[in-house]
């Protein structure tokens, strides 16, 4: 099984990440780690100050990794772009992600951007385009603690998530 977890910077990703992993035992594959290691890049942003993804080629690499693996957790702000059985996405209340997102980074651009990301729930809707609706949960990390938020991923891979499909979160309303 292939699980994706996704969301704009400041969400939790990493966080959670490496909980669910200790308590499935599961590979965790950054594609972050992956195209820094082999140099997967369309080239670099001066503005954001960061380099841009190759996604074709990186999607490659995790292929090769998923035919060896029989259960893989891939995490990255990227990640609901890559084939996946579950494509988890962690959301956070715009006002909240911004005081993380202070704590994080230093430049106004990235906060801003990922901030409204969240608020129109980009991720989200990118997500549902590539996977469907089926495939695609959404998590809110504003309140919850890293464990509990694990208990909702575990919850989804075990197959009774419904109440976390995409689509009922709306920071707009």
């Amino acid at each position: 099984m292939i699980v994706t977890i996704s969301g704009v910077g400041g969400v939790g990703k990493t966080t959670v990440t490496k909980l669910l992993v200790k308590k499935l035992k599961w590979r965790l594959v950054r594609p972050d780690d992956i195209a820094k290691k082999k140099k997967l890049y369309a080239g670099f942003d001066k503005e954001r100050k960061s380099w841009i993804v190759n996604l074709e080629k990186l999607g490659k690499e995790l292929r090769k990794i998923e035919k060896k693996e029989k259960n893989v957790l891939v995490e990255s702000l990227y990640a609901h772009f890559f084939e996946a059985d579950i494509v988890i996405v962690l959301r956070c209340r715009p006002e909240v992600l911004e005081k993380r997102l202070k704590k994080k980074y230093d430049w106004p651009t990235k906060i801003v951007e990922n901030k409204e990301a969240e608020m129109i729930g980009v991720i989200t809707q990118e997500a549902v385009e590539r996977h469907g609706r089926s495939k695609v949960y959404e998590l809110d990390t504003t309140r919850a603690t890293p464990m509990q938020t694990v208990g909702q991923m575990m919850e989804i891979i075990k197959g009774g998530g419904k109440k976390y499909k995409a689509g009922r979160i709306d920071w707009l309303k």
